[in-house]
C-alpha cells in the first residue's frame, strides 16, 4: 500500500504523468494524468512529454548572463540626443519600438532606467551604445583605505566614519 501524491489516499497507486510530473496516483486521481506503461522507462516518457509541452529550441539555447552588463550612466542624454539627431518625435519612436510614450519620456528625462531588453531596442534603433560591460570594483581598496593586516579585506569599520556627539 502506498499514498496517492495528489490526494493522500492510502491504497493501490499507479504511476502517471500530470502536467509533466511523474506521480503515484490512486484510482480516483489517475484520470487527471497519462498512465505510464510498466515496460516503458518513466524518465523517457517524462522527457517526451516535456519536449511536447515546451519548445525544444528555447530549452537548448544558452541563456546569456545578463548580470555582466549594465546600462551606461548617461543613458538619458544619449537617447535624447539620438532621437533629436534623427528628427523624430517621442511618439514616432515609441510607436516604432512598440513601447509607451510615457516610458520613452521617463527614459529621456532620466526618471527611469531602461531594462536591458528596452536598452537593446533603443541601441538598435538609434545605433548608440547604452549597454556596457560591468566593471568589477576592487574591494580591497576603497578611497585609499585597505583592510586591516595583510589579508586585504575591508571591514565595515574601514568604510564608516563615526560621528562623535
Amino acid at each position: 500500500m502506498a499514498t496517492c501524491e495528489m490526494c493522500g489516499h492510502l491504497g493501490n497507486v499507479t504511476k502517471a504523468i500530470v502536467e509533466g510530473t511523474l506521480l503515484d496516483l490512486c484510482d480516483h486521481c489517475v484520470r487527471f494524468g497519462d498512465v505510464v506503461a510498466v515496460k516503458q522507462p518513466p524518465q523517457e516518457v517524462v522527457s517526451k512529454r516535456l519536449d511536447f509541452l515546451y519548445n525544444r529550441r528555447y530549452l537548448s539555447t544558452p541563456i546569456p548572463k545578463i548580470e555582466e552588463y549594465v546600462i551606461h550612466p548617461d543613458y538619458a542624454l544619449r537617447v535624447k540626443r539620438a532621437r533629436e539627431r534623427t528628427r523624430k518625435t517621442q511618439e514616432d519612436v515609441a510607436l516604432a519600438l512598440a513601447e509607451k510614450v510615457t516610458v520613452l519620456q521617463k527614459v529621456e528625462n532620466g526618471n527611469m532606467q531602461p531594462s536591458l531588453p528596452l536598452a537593446k531596442k533603443l541601441e538598435q534603433f538609434f545605433k548608440v551604445t547604452l549597454i556596457v560591460k560591468e566593471q568589477k570594483a576592487d574591494i580591497t581598496q576603497i578611497d585609499g583605505l585597505t583592510g586591516v593586516g595583510n589579508t586585504g579585506s575591508v571591514t565595515i569599520g574601514d568604510i564608516i566614519k563615526i560621528k562623535k556627539i
